[in-house]
């Protein structure tokens, strides 16, 4: 996804390619629809499409994002569920969400409720590592000074 690998999020960049009898209802819908790509996305998916060096650079800064906020998480007494992809942290305190949401809230820290995505994520909250570098230092910072400890 050009959304995640070159941070091309609501690009909402995407081709269709295949029998011409089996795609032609798609094209025809979204071209009447005036959902085609504009030319300066089509020209930005080609760019980073070939651009690998990019990508390494991206997956870089997200990996460094997830190290500073995941040790704060863990350390504010959170468990996460482990995953070494994605573009956020699942984490629970073993409540409800709301509760979790409204402990963030007071912290000054934006998360989503689980919930949202499923009712098995109610105890669930969702930490996003597409924020800046200087959030994600300034959340773990928060989440770091709530205990009582230097960060």
């Amino acid at each position: 996804s050009l959304s995640k690998q070159s941070n091309l999020a609501g690009y909402r960049a995407a081709f269709a390619a295949g029998d011409l009898e089996l795609i032609k209802g798609l094209v025809n819908l979204r071209m009447h629809s005036g959902l085609m790509m504009p030319t300066p996305v089509q020209n930005a998916v080609i760019a980073a499409l070939g651009d690998e060096a990019h990508v390494q650079a991206e997956k870089a800064i997200y990996r460094k994002r997830r190290e500073v906020l995941l040790d704060a998480v863990k350390a504010y007494g959170f468990e996460i569920a482990e995953s070494q992809a994605g573009l956020y942290l699942w984490a629970t305190l073993g409540e409800d969400c709301w509760s979790t949401v409204n402990k963030m809230a007071e912290l000054g820290i934006l998360v989503v409720p689980g919930e949202f995505y499923d009712a098995n994520g109610s105890q669930f909250v969702r930490f996003s590592l597409t924020a800046t570098d200087k959030d994600i230092a300034e959340g773990a910072a928060r989440l770091t000074n709530a205990l009582g400890l230097k960060h």
